[in-house]
């Protein structure tokens, strides 16, 4: 009976960074060194599937496939193939988290397992976190085009913004003035904060203040610009975009700070 139950979407999710921003990231929280214990958090997930009475049980598995935490079994009622059933489980009793790698939520119903989902572990105090939060931001800049600045303005306040950027290890540029992006105020703050996104799971990787640093060498600009021909989307004029860049552009260099 359970293949014919699908998960439309499951996650975990921290309860205070839930309660604060509105945003059900896919991850837990330890606020302590690593090895260290979670904070409270959400289960969450949907199922679509006939109608009946399955028994539930949730598990998180460590990086290595180690479980950390099983729920207890529980009894849940699907309403049937017209309608999508939420279910929220709050689990308030610390678990042992020992590393800051992706971890991963199964659903088992019926002692079938039905679906895993990647799941992230924020250990914002932890020297341990800091070195794989980091592998994990250069790997997902590797993947995707996009990130989000916060830019401070001379007015008070910040301004958030998409902007894509050439990569440079752990490190990224970003082009802007002409007909590029337009960042008010980047090359006049000393930092911003970058946001860093997941390309393969709807997920905040990471928050991280940057140092700000306006390029003003040419031979760095052309060098950096030349790797942006081939991560600018829908570049209208080609190759002749570089002579347009050092006319009209300019180059800024961030360092997010791990």
């Amino acid at each position: 009976m359970t293949q014919a139950v699908r998960v439309l979407s499951a996650v975990a999710f921290d309860v205070a960074h839930f309660d604060a921003t509105g945003r059900a990231d896919p991850a837990v929280r330890v606020l302590s060194e690593l090895p260290g214990r979670s904070e409270p958090f959400h289960v969450s997930r949907v199922y679509k599937g006939a109608q009946g009475r399955y028994e539930e049980v949730l598990v998180i598995a460590d990086p290595d496939g180690v479980v950390v935490w099983e729920s207890a079994p529980r009894l849940i009622r699907l309403r049937g193939e017209m309608f999508e059933d939420l279910f929220r489980l709050t689990v308030d009793e610390p678990i042992g988290i020992a590393s800051a790698g992706e971890h991963t939520l199964a659903l088992y119903l019926d002692g079938a397992l039905v679906a895993r989902v990647p799941l992230f572990v924020e250990a914002p105090r932890s020297l341990v976190a800091t070195g794989t939060t980091m592998d994990a931001v250069e790997t997902a800049l590797k993947k995707g085009s996009l990130v989000w600045l916060r830019i401070p303005q001379r007015g008070g306040g910040d301004l958030q913004r998409p902007a894509w950027y050439v990569q440079d290890g752990r490190t990224i540029y970003v082009l802007k003035g002409g007909e590029e992006q337009e960042l008010p105020g980047l090359e006049a703050a000393a930092r911003v904060t970058v946001t860093v996104k997941s390309k393969d799971v709807p997920a905040t990787i990471a928050e991280l203040p940057a140092d700000v640093r306006v390029v003003t060498d040419a031979e760095e600009f052309d060098r950096v610009a030349g790797l942006g021909l081939g991560t600018r989307l829908n570049l209208r004029d080609g190759q002749a975009a570089l002579d347009r860049w050092r006319r009209d552009c300019t180059l800024v260099h961030l360092t997010p700070l791990g």
